[in-house]
């Protein structure tokens, strides 16, 4: 498995996993909603993204020619990046994937200068919550009803 910079012609892979790693945690919760978020248009449509403030990348985990994992990252002009979504086939679990998208993610950040990076996830997604404390995220706050009634976030910091 390699990780490289999502290309166009990975969007419909990487909403395919996308799909697939949300269906897993928000079960019923999931909707047309977070269908719609991930469709290969959006993620094809959002993967660069530059101003004077701000930049977004996007990178893939690819296992030969398949894409597995998928991240989006931002670095901002006031050194605040964040971790804007990640996902990995749940084929994938337990296999590396995410470790991978990390670290891509982190050297993008370094690069850019950033001094702290935020994210957040669902109550109700242990896996993810793990797997953010495992890369050094500390618990910063709760949002309740954040996405979605029902749907508690998480919010989650840490220092590089």
């Amino acid at each position: 498995m390699k990780v490289r910079k999502f290309q166009k012609r990975d969007a419909k892979q990487a909403s395919k996993v996308m799909r697939a790693a949300f269906q897993n945690f928000l079960a019923e919760c999931y909707t047309k909603d977070h269908e719609d978020r991930f469709a290969p248009s959006v993620l094809a449509g959002d993967s660069v993204a530059r101003s004077r403030f701000s930049e977004t990348t996007s990178f893939v985990v690819v296992d030969g020619q398949q894409v597995v994992g998928y991240v989006k990252v931002t670095s901002d002009r006031n050194r605040l990046g964040s971790l804007q979504v990640i996902g990995v086939d749940p084929d994938y679990f337990g296999q590396g994937v995410g470790s991978l998208l990390m670290k891509a993610a982190e050297r993008f950040w370094a690069r850019k200068k950033q001094r702290k990076i935020s994210t957040c996830t669902s109550v109700g997604n242990r896996r993810a919550l793990i797997y953010y404390i495992k890369h050094g995220f500390v618990p910063e706050g709760y949002c309740r009803d954040h996405f979605a009634p029902g749907v508690d976030e998480i919010i989650l910091g840490r220092f590089l």
